[in-house]
Parts: C-alpha cells; structure tokens; sequence
C-alpha cells in the first residue's frame, strides 16, 4: 500500500517570540503607549484595565484579552485600583491573524490553561523576570528545557486557533468619561515627568510622541487641552524656572546652569531666559541679591 500524506494545512504561523510578561500594576500606574511592528495580546489576569488602541478606549475586565495587530498605537493604565496582566509580543503570518484586528475576547477555562503554559515555559526558558516592563529582548537560560522557545510558540499558536474557532467575544465596557480623563491626565503627567527628568537633555518635540507613542497631532492636543500651553513651551518654563531656583542659590555660574537646563549655549540660555522674565540672568542674579535671599 502507498501511503498518501494528508494535505499539508497552516491557517496562521507563529514565526517569531519577542517577549512574555507577567506584569502587577499598582494604583495609578500607566503605560504611555507604543507601536510596533508585530502583534501583541494584552490579557487581565486580575482587576480592572483601561486601554487605548488607536483613538478607542475600554475597560478590560478579569479574564479579557485585547489584541494589538503591527503599527497600531496603544496604551494601558490600572482604572480598578489595580491590574494583572499577561503580554505576549510575537510576529505571525496567515490569513487567519486577520481575525485577530480589532477585537477583544473572553478566555475561557481552556485559553487560561494554554495561557499558563505560555508563562510557565517562558519563566523557564527565558533568563529576565517576566515582570521586567522595558526589556527589548528576552535571553535563553544556560539550563533551559531544550525546545522551550519552540514551546511558546506552539502553545500560542494552539491558543490562536482554539479562539478563532470558538470566537469568544468579549462585550467590553467603552471607557466612561471619567475614565477616559483619568487615561488622559496621566499620559499628560507621564510627559511632565519625561520632561522633568531629562531636563537636561536636548529634548525634541518628536521625542516626546516616540516616548508616549501616539500621534503628534493627539499629544500636542491632548497637552494643551490639560495645561494650556504647548508642550515645548512647557518645557522652555520647566528650564528657566528651575534655572532661577539655581541662580538663587549662587553655587554655579551661567554656564554650568545653562548646561544643567539643557540650553546649548550661554548666549541662547540668556535669551530665553530675558525673553521669560524680562531680565538677563545676571540681572536677575542680582534682583535677587538686593532682595537678601541669597
């Protein structure tokens, strides 16, 4: 007898594993947002999650996933109080990832034990803690299980196809307006923050977006709508404020304070310092020697 091989079938492939994460987020926790250009499943493992995902907002309750197809701009805060997720970064190709765009599903019993897996094989596999929030790649453990990168794959992609054949529809709650400021006031402070803490550092307008990860059109709107002023604006303030704060304590000269607020030269720092306050540093240095502060 001549035996004859089933026709060989692959609905999706999992062709690549970038990183799996366990993470615990705390009250008033956010994420600012990023794009990049393979898929990523978000799933609530405990709590309560705000997410954005191009200009749509939700909450994601206890047992929901959301699925972030390549390029998509999205974001996740805790909006219960607190939030356990899972996140799982991977590239896959098929026709069938199309079922996948936009959609937000509800695990079963079934995809939570494939899931688990997931997070059990990793944690073995992998070196970093799974709860590592800005880790660009994930290395093998020299006493790894042997395949367990293989593992993980099969796993999702097991996982993937179960859910499109049960196609297990989540009905998330949209995000209230109170929510959606709350998701809005802390992408505004996650920027003040950036800009605080890298005052020294020739900060760009586009640097700002690339760090929260949503269009420059929404941040230069959604900033302004908060604060009343532009973003670059802001940071110019943040600069000479905290430049009169070191003036005032008469430990350094124009030069290093120019360099510390993050002013490319002397002669730029003094102008947009009179152009501020209506004096030149040493001017003001000055006003506030005759004022007996120092």
């Amino acid at each position: 007898m001549d035996y004859i091989p089933a026709k060989k079938e692959s609905i999706l492939r999992v062709d690549r594993l970038y990183t799996v994460h366990y993470f615990e987020y705390v009250k008033d926790y956010v994420f600012g947002g990023e794009k990049h250009d393979f898929w990523e499943i978000a799933y609530i493992d405990r709590g309560t999650a705000g997410i954005v995902a191009e200009n749509r907002g939700y909450t994601l309750k206890q047992g929901d996933a959301v699925f972030h197809k390549p390029h998509e701009y999205h974001n996740i805060w805790a909006s219960g109080g607190f939030a356990n997720s899972v996140i799982i970064s991977f590239s896959a190709s098929g026709k069938a990832m199309d079922y996948f765009k936009n959609k937000i599903l509800h695990f079963d019993e079934e995809d939570k034990r494939l899931l688990a897996l997931i997070v059990r094989e990793a944690s073995a596999y992998f070196s970093e803690p799974l709860n590592i929030v800005e880790l660009p790649c994930m290395t093998k453990r020299k006493d790894a299980p042997a395949g367990g990168e293989q593992m993980v794959r099969l796993y999702i992609e097991q996982l993937l196809i179960g859910l499109i054949r049960k196609g297990n529809l989540a009905k998330p709650h949209p995000i209230s307006e109170k929510s959606t400021e709350e998701g809005k006031e802390k992408i505004v402070e996650a920027i003040k923050t950036y800009l605080a803490e890298n005052i020294s550092e020739p900060i760009t307008l586009d640097d700002v977006v690339s760090r929260v990860c949503f269009s420059k059109t929404f941040v230069k709107a959604l900033f302004r709508e908060k604060t009343g002023t532009g973003i670059i604006h802001y940071l110019t303030e943040l600069r000479i404020n905290t430049a009169k704060h070191l003036i005032s304590e008469n430990k350094y000269t124009f030069s290093e304070i120019a360099a510390m607020c993050g002013f490319s030269t002397i002669h730029y720092f003094s102008n947009c310092f009179k152009k501020e306050t209506g004096m030149r540093p040493s001017e003001y240095s000055k006003s506030v020697q005759s004022k007996g502060i120092l």
